[in-house]
């Protein structure tokens, strides 16, 4: 087997993209590196889409650098036959390529197919905004282009529209974001699933829908759909317009006998219909006429499926759906809808999963960082004959020999029901084991979540609790989550019951922790808090009787300067108005004449004293008090 992967070229963006051939086997180089324009992207950004088929590589992607150019192209093999789609809108309108996938036709390989899935921009939709639809496309594997026109082009690309529609909300999932083939035994037959996101919501609600390789043969057998100008409208093509032999048809052991060989025998009015009506009419619906899933908050970026067989030889289709955050949801189709029965995390950090690749009994994962391998058949992990039951795991059943959940192998003797789930009768109350409780120590205020994991998706899981208060708890999928008071400390069970039966899934006794380390502990934190708060008490003190002290100092100081002026005689500033004098001032003796206080001037602290000695101001008599004694006795009378 031979992989195909696009190799970064060294030398600039100039320089064509380069293919690399490997042998799977040993992933050893295949002699050659050739170039990769029109097999494969020129970057990993761009979206693109290829199959091998008989050594020959089919690919759907961009012929040039700026991505403007979509093609779909036999891309390898004899140059002669080497063909592609038209550079036309009508042919590919800005599409986003999904997945391709090949089918034959018969024994004699004359009706072989190659199908591509895109979503690109419709132009037979009439709205203000651009619409996005899902497509399917075709051609034959023997088709070699036209002798005159589509000389080099596919003679046979045909495509129709995908409709995914959820009749219960009315969403329209109108773009495409994985596909995958589930074949048949003999190759001639397949169901196509799809992962589709609706264009209006952002693609926070992914839905699967499934289609079967018959609908979409019908409709590529069907009427087509052509633009009329001249009323400037879709219409369907009526039947007695449409040329012989019929446009697109792949060249049949029956069209060989009316003489025409190879699509190069076709005439010039089959190939230039064809050209310019590549889209059906019919559009095709999924499976159940709505999807299999619908999933809310989630956005699912890749899908594989399998067949596997139950122990009664029904055969069930198991679906694995990565997210965009690195969650694997598993899920079983069980009649018309497939319901989730397993949601795994695979990654330590949220990551897109990008790829997932079926190999026997194993599933891997790839991101752009990691991969890693699932078991498709982890039966260990049922611990109960309830919980194999309830699974609904069609690979999965109860051993009464063993008393273990196993993956069967066709044989006789074992416990399995996905349908009618009469579990009292398979599985008797009482035999079940109860689940060992589990001793947890907690401190108060502490946020603690119990784990209780439903055994399955359709079971219903309760607590029993010590608090009878609802808003103490939060209830989540995988626990209780709460914080600790004196209130929830206590015995907690989990009961998960899922039509009519089932068991304790879980128990737990929340306690106190005691342990003399956590004692040493809290004994040590206390101490610690108690020191800090004695040093800074005394600090505080310390720094209280400093500034006392300071205080006291610096008033002494002053009361000895004021009393050091007044034995000196210190000169007062003079006044016009104003005569102050310890003495009664007379005009018989102006030698005796003080320097007078000017008290009606403002020097910023009240005539030289500052605010923090002045005790009280006497208005009448205009008398300044400094510590209970008169400072100077002021004759506001003029001189």
């Amino acid at each position: 087997m031979v992989s195909v992967s696009p190799s970064p070229n060294p030398n600039g963006v100039a320089e064509l993209s380069l293919l690399l051939l490997q042998k799977v086997a040993n992933f050893s180089s295949v002699e050659r590196q050739e170039s990769g324009r029109g097999k494969c992207p020129f970057e990993p950004t761009q979206e693109s889409a290829a199959v091998m088929v008989d050594g020959v590589l089919y690919a759907a992607t961009v012929s040039n650098f700026l991505g403007t150019q979509p093609i779909i192209s036999r891309a390898t093999g004899n140059l002669e036959e080497r063909i592609r789609t038209e550079i036309s809108v009508t042919w590919l309108n800005d599409p986003v390529f999904v997945g391709s996938t090949f089918l034959r036709g018969g024994e004699s390989g004359e009706d072989d197919k190659i199908y591509f899935f895109f979503t690109e921009t419709a132009r037979e939709y009439d709205f203000y905004e651009q619409v996005k639809v899902p497509r399917v496309a075709r051609v034959c594997k023997g088709d070699l282009g036209g002798l005159k026109t589509l000389q080099k082009r596919w003679t046979t690309f045909l495509k129709t529209q995908l409709v995914c529609l959820d009749p219960e909300s009315g969403t329209n999932f109108n773009l495409l974001k994985d596909v995958f083939t589930l074949h048949s035994v003999n190759g001639t037959s397949a169901v196509f699933y799809g992962i589709f996101s609706a264009q209006r919501d952002g693609g926070q609600v992914s839905a699967v829908c499934a289609y079967s390789i018959r609908d979409i043969q019908k409709a590529m057998n069907g009427r087509f759909k052509e633009f009329k100008h001249d009323c400037d409208k879709w219409t369907s093509v009526m039947g007695g317009d449409v040329p012989e032999p019929r446009p697109g048809a792949c060249i049949t052991k029956s069209m060989k006998l009316a003489g025409f060989g190879s699509s190069l025998a076709l005439p010039d009015r089959v190939l230039t219909f064809v050209r310019d009506h590549p889209l059906m009419d019919q559009v095709v619906h999924p499976l159940e006429m709505g999807p299999v899933l619908v999933k809310l908050d989630t956005q699912y970026l890749r899908i594989a499926v399998h067949r596997v067989r139950s122990v009664s030889g029904q055969e069930y289709d198991v679906l694995y759906l990565g997210t965009e955050d690195g969650h694997l949801h598993k899920a079983v189709k069980i009649a018309q809808k497939a319901v989730i029965i397993e949601d795994l995390t695979l990654f330590p950090e949220p990551q897109p999963i990008q790829n997932l690749q079926l190999y026997q009994s194993w599933l891997y994962v790839g991101s752009s960082t990691e991969v890693t391998q699932v078991n498709t058949t982890d039966c260990e992990r049922y611990k109960s004959c309830i919980e194999c039951v309830l699974g609904r795991d069609p690979a999965c059943a109860w051993s009464r020999e063993l008393g273990a959940c196993i993956r069967h192998q066709g044989q006789s003797g074992l416990l399995q029901d996905l349908t009618s789930l009469s579990i009292l009768t398979l599985c008797p109350q009482g035999t079940e084991d109860v689940p060992v409780t589990v001793e947890v120590p907690v401190s108060l205020a502490a946020r603690v979540v119990l784990p209780c994991t439903p055994p399955s998706a359709w079971a219903t899981c309760m607590w029993q609790r010590p608090s009878q208060d609802a808003t103490v708890y939060a209830l989540r999928s995988d626990g209780l989550e709460f914080t600790v008071t004196e209130e929830t400390l206590g015995d907690y069970t989990c009961q998960c019951m899922e039509d009519g039966a089932g068991g304790v899934v879980a128990s737990y006794s929340l306690v106190r922790g005691s342990s003399s380390a956590n004692t040493w502990k809290t004994t040590e934190r206390n101490y610690s808090v108690l020191v800090g708060l004695l040093l800074f008490f005394l600090g505080f003190a310390a720094g209280s009787g400093c500034f006392f002290i300071y205080e006291r100092k610096r008033r002494e100081r002053l009361q000895r300067e004021l009393l050091s002026r007044e034995r000196n005689g210190l000169d007062l500033m003079q006044s016009n108005t104003t005569s102050c004098s310890h003495e009664p001032h007379t005009p018989s003796s102006p030698e005796d004449e003080r320097h007078p206080l000017a008290t009606t001037k403002k020097n910023g602290s009240l005539n030289g004293f500052p605010h923090l000695y002045i005790n009280e101001l006497d208005k009448d008599q205009a008398r300044i008090y400094l510590t209970g004694v008169p400072l100077a006795k002021c004759d506001e009378t003029s001189i």
